[in-house]
């Protein structure tokens, strides 16, 4: 469910073509070289937490957060009085941050084929923070949630049960 999740949010964002870089989050910004791992801007994908509660005969509801960080490398000066083509460049990250929004806020996921997932509703858009950093990388996380519901270890008489995982469309 997970895997599938954030494959499909990866190849929905990789039309936008300001993006250089779409991975799963397992802190490539956290290396503090020169040369991070990634290509600016980049975006990174994490499932951030899913707070379960039971709802009796094995069946859970939670709500899936998922983040979205947006960075990019500030090279270009960004002063009133810098040349029109250098703040254009630097304001890149301001147009991809909404392109995301565009992207996903309400968006149902699909599969490579095109077929949407099964048991899987539209994101919402719960909260954006600027991340504070010393190393010259502008850093936002934005943070998509889904309502889900979890039935996997219900057990069935099929001889290879699929899990049943059902993601609810609204947030409560």
């Amino acid at each position: 469910m997970i895997n599938d999740v954030l494959t499909a949010i990866a190849k929905k964002l990789s039309t936008d073509t300001l993006i250089k870089h779409i991975d799963e989050d397992w802190g490539q910004l956290d290396f503090y070289t020169d040369n991070p791992p990634v290509k600016f801007p980049c975006v990174l994908l994490e499932i951030q937490q899913i707070p379960w509660l039971g709802e009796g005969n094995k069946v859970q509801d939670g709500i899936m957060n998922i983040s979205v960080t947006v960075a990019d490398m500030k090279m270009s000066n960004t002063s009133y009085n810098a040349p029109s083509a250098q703040k254009i460049h630097a304001a890149a990250i301001w147009t991809i941050l909404e392109n995301i929004h565009k992207a996903l806020h309400g968006w149902h996921p699909v599969i490579t084929t095109g077929t949407p997932l099964p048991d899987f509703r539209s994101l919402t858009r719960i909260s954006t923070r600027k991340i504070k950093r010393d190393d010259g990388i502008r850093q936002f996380e934005v943070i998509y949630a889904v309502h889900c519901q979890d039935a996997s270890t219900v057990h069935t008489h099929v001889a290879n049960p699929k899990p049943k995982v059902r993601i609810i469309t609204e947030l409560q």
